[in-house]
């Protein structure tokens, strides 16, 4: 029985997305980004990142960028089960978790080596980022001990007891990528190039569930011979596992430009990552998602495909816009209830995203810019894909900037960018499948019930929302 709520702990599955782009892909990686989202298509030092090909219509000059961000973020579940009524005032409860993350630095570095052949760098956090940290737990975990009490009052017949405990889980994700693109210039007007992606995984998830107590057990005699095995199920538990991975993703991009216009696209292929465990706590869970040692856990970065274009209608005003197709459904993810990576079966569309900004030179010094993204999940009718541990909404978002410029070779960006989600519902003919979770590990433990399997299966339903805010800074060189 210590198993079922190590169990419970082991269900910490954090969001590997804390920013903007696909649900585990952050294409956030520079101030220039925050302060005009549609990147796909520009010129510059951020090309590295964006748009690798264009680097071959700079000047022969070597460029670079620091950039760092700051980013807060809050998740709020609103979940309704009835048994949560058993240790609180109402069957619905609102569970808060905050993502913070005050460092995100990136680097960019790019340089034409002669008229025809150019290199880039980048290095940036492109998956994850932070803290997600529910200090009162959530609904799906919870929900694995309300049901204890509802069980025992419907072997009794009457609400005699209840339940209390203290939970609290705290995930961190972090995709740190290092990229480098070679690049050759076909003709005046068209350019190629070449990129490798070194991913590394690293994931850390600590858990404590504490406290426990199933209130009026001495109120049935009757299921005196149970008892021993529900106290059993009371004592404390913590968990703390990470994983890790190196994964690669090659990366081709193209670039034509041809008068006020420059057209980009850029295609980075699917990247296999396969996680493997060293768990710390609760090394005996009996969770084989978290078990020590465990290797072969799917967690892929989706394919991506972005096209982009810019247009200069004024020397001192640029248009920009962008579409991205993340390729989800091509992706293998690890699935905690099949113990196999099979979760992306439940993925109906892949997702995309819109975006457009604008660039406006007020004088030598300043540039001002603005612009927007529109993000599109493809999640089935039921939203399979999605629980309150990990959940990607669509959504809008809007950043706005400038740029002021030193001198003609040093620049600063400074902007921010705010992301606006949509609320989104979720029903279960069995919350968080708490219901066939006890009646399987009761079987498995001896424990003989009174009732069917299909008669521990509670209605619930789970509401998301989300918030997001970012901050950055970048200083610009040309040498």
């Amino acid at each position: 029985m210590k198993k079922f709520y190590l169990a419970i702990i082991a269900t910490l599955s954090m969001s590997a997305s804390a920013f903007a782009g696909g649900f585990v892909t952050n294409t956030n990686q520079n101030a220039a980004f925050l302060r005009q989202p549609a990147q796909d298509a520009i010129i510059g030092v951020g090309s590295a990142y964006f748009n690798p090909a264009g680097v071959a219509f700079l000047d022969r000059k070597f460029y670079l960028s620091i950039n760092e961000q700051y980013a807060r973020q809050t998740r709020e579940i609103t979940s309704t089960y009835a048994p949560f009524a058993y240790g609180n005032d109402s069957d619905t409860k609102l569970f808060k978790g905050k993502t913070l993350a005050p460092v995100i630095p990136s680097i960019d570095a790019a340089w034409r080596v002669t008229d025809k052949f150019f290199t880039s760098v980048h290095i940036g956090i492109v998956g994850g980022g932070g803290n997600a940290d529910f200090a009162h737990g959530m609904g799906s975990l919870e929900s694995q001990i309300a049901i204890l009490p509802a069980v025992l009052n419907g072997m009794a017949g009457a609400n005699v007891a209840g339940y209390s405990a203290d939970i609290n889980l705290c995930g961190k994700q972090f995709i740190i990528g290092g990229q480098l693109n070679l690049g050759y210039r076909i003709t005046n007007n068209l350019s190629v190039a070449l990129g490798l992606r070194a991913n590394y995984f690293y994931n850390n998830y600590k858990g404590a569930l504490k406290n426990i107590n199933i209130s009026g057990l001495e109120n049935f005699p009757q299921l005196a011979p149970l008892l021993p095995k529900f106290s059993a199920m009371l004592g404390d538990k913590e968990l703390e596992c990470t994983q890790t991975d190196l994964a690669w993703t090659p990366i081709l991009s193209i670039d034509y430009k041809v008068g006020i216009f420059n057209f980009a696209a850029k295609y980075e292929f699917n990247t296999k990552v396969r996680l493997t465990n060293d768990t710390e706590d609760g090394k005996d869970a009996g969770m084989l998602q978290f078990q020590d040692d465990k290797k072969g856990m799917a967690s892929d970065i989706p394919a991506l495909l972005a096209i982009g274009a810019q247009v200069n209608l004024l020397p001192c005003l640029r248009v920009n816009v962008g579409f991205h197709t993340f390729f989800d459904k091509d992706a293998k993810f690890y699935n905690s209830l099949t113990d196999a990576n099979d979760r992306q079966n439940s993925i109906k569309n892949n997702s995309h995203e819109i975006l457009a900004g604008v660039e406006y030179d007020l004088n030598d010094k300043f540039t001002l810019s603005a612009g927007g993204q529109i993000t599109r999940f493809g999640w089935d009718d039921n939203l399979t894909f999605i629980t309150d541990q990990s959940f990607n909404v669509d959504s809008y978002s809007l950043g706005a900037g400038i740029r002021y410029n030193l001198s003609d070779r040093i620049s600063i960006d400074a902007a921010v960018f705010k992301t606006f989600y949509d609320r989104c519902d979720k029903s279960w003919s069995d919350y968080a499948n708490a219901g066939a979770s006890l009646w399987a590990r009761l079987q498995a433990a001896g424990v003989p019930l009174p009732v069917t399997a299909d008669a521990l299966k509670i209605e619930g339903k789970d509401s998301f929302y989300r918030t997001n805010t970012v901050f950055g800074v970048g200083l610009n060189f040309a040498f």
